[in-house]
């Protein structure tokens, strides 16, 4: 089949690796990308990695020819340059005229949403996000828009077939009103940079021994690690209320918050938010926030680690999970999680259902007084590592593709 994928910044994202697994399967690759690493924007640069044929604009350059309308229109139309989108991925189709086009997120989507009718392609998209169909969770200064919803949703209608890359994706969608039978539900997989090249107990100790003397914690300290930029969709809110319940009785646990700070309108800092609540409930001096970790750095801290939390209000897949499961390393989480399903199989996520603190502290001190054994430790990364394999998803995104690539 020849296929084509749509998909932003891609050698920044798990996509470029699911296109090669489909080439490798015997499948002619055609990718679209807005890129720094592209130098054209009138024309498409082409480079071919892996079998995998790669064309695109830069990601930042307004296509000359059509600068005006890109910024007349851009109150209008939203993003800065639209037309240089929408001309660039015309060329592309022109071009390719594949079976299928796959286009990875919304924003991309609407191009194919205006083109395709006209240009006579079968396109269908994967939803990555919950924001802007509609629905709203309830939580601390939560994004609205009438008019993008409506965008959304007018995108969705318009695809031959929708792919959610989670349960907790096809849930919200379909509370936005998408008919259930239109979405299929395939998730995301791991990447080879997530993998561990080298013993995993062994890669744990000396991790451990290392975060433990760079934040100057004692060596038998019990270390509960949050990974997320900070702001209020992660609802870390619940982490340190759910930590501080158990503080009493788990006098070796410190919690460490590593992510970056967000300002949020009317709140100010959202870190100083957070050690407002850890000091009202007496916990500062063991909830510790260490700032954006460098990404190479980041296995290293999932894997010192006794115990992860994610406490998001909504995440419709979260790596975070997935990354600390590929190094043993299990997560507390609430049931919007969703890589959730996938890693509840492997042992590596216990799921919460609601917000409740009393809930949540009560699965992390049962966690931390059963650690696991070394071989335990590696079967959760392993069958981690084997359900979330690029292969298996690109033979399910195969045959999705195959169901969507003639009207039914």
């Amino acid at each position: 089949m020849r296929i084509g994928i749509l998909a932003a910044g891609v050698w920044r994202s798990v996509h470029l690796e699911l296109a090669k697994a489909l080439r490798r399967s015997g499948n002619e690759v055609h990718v679209f990308t807005e890129d720094k690493r592209l130098s054209t924007v009138v024309g498409l640069t082409q480079v071919v990695e892996d079998g995998v044929i790669i064309s695109g604009i830069h990601d930042e350059k307004r296509n000359p020819w059509v600068w005006v309308l890109d910024k007349l229109f851009k109150p209008v139309l939203g993003g800065r340059r639209f037309f240089t989108s929408l001309i660039a991925i015309a060329k592309f189709i022109a071009s390719t005229r594949c079976d299928i086009y796959m286009v990875e997120g919304d924003g991309l989507g609407k191009f194919l949403a205006l083109l395709a009718p006209f240009m006579r392609v079968r396109w269908v998209l994967c939803v990555h996000d919950h924001e802007n169909l509609g629905v709203l969770l309830g939580y601390p200064w939560e994004p609205r828009g009438r008019l993008r919803a409506a965008v959304k949703k007018w995108v969705f209608g318009r695809a031959d077939g929708l792919r959610a890359n989670s349960f907790v994706t096809r849930d919200v969608m379909i509370e936005a009103g998408i008919e259930p039978e239109r979405i299929t539900v395939i998730p995301l997989h791991c990447i080879e940079r997530m993998l561990l090249k080298e013993d995993l107990v062994a890669f744990r100790g000396r991790s451990r021994q290392e975060v433990l003397g760079r934040h100057g914690f004692s060596d038998d300290c019990r270390l509960v690690l949050v990974m997320c930029r900070l702001t209020p969709f992660k609802g870390l809110e619940l982490a340190i209320h759910g930590f501080a319940n158990i503080a009493q009785q788990s006098p070796k646990a410190m919690l460490l918050v590593c992510g970056g700070d967000r300002f949020v309108e009317g709140l100010g800092s959202y870190r100083e938010h957070l050690e407002n609540i850890a000091r009202e409930r007496h916990v500062d001096g063991r909830v510790i926030f260490a700032g954006n970790v460098e990404s190479k750095n980041v296995k290293q801290y999932y894997a010192a680690a006794d115990l992860h939390l994610v406490s998001s209000w909504i995440e419709t897949f979260n790596y975070s999970a997935v990354e600390a499961a590929l190094v043993g390393t299990r997560t507390v989480m609430t049931d919007k999680i969703g890589a959730g399903a996938w890693l509840k199989s492997s042992g590596a996520a216990v799921i919460l259902s609601g917000r409740n603190p009393d809930d949540y502290g009560n699965a992390i001190r049962s966690l931390l007084a059963a650690p696991l054994e070394p071989e335990e430790l590696r079967s959760i990364a392993k069958r981690t590592a084997d359900i979330l394999n690029v292969e298996e998803s690109s033979r399910k995104v195969m045959a999705w593709l195959k169901q969507n690539v003639s009207p039914s």
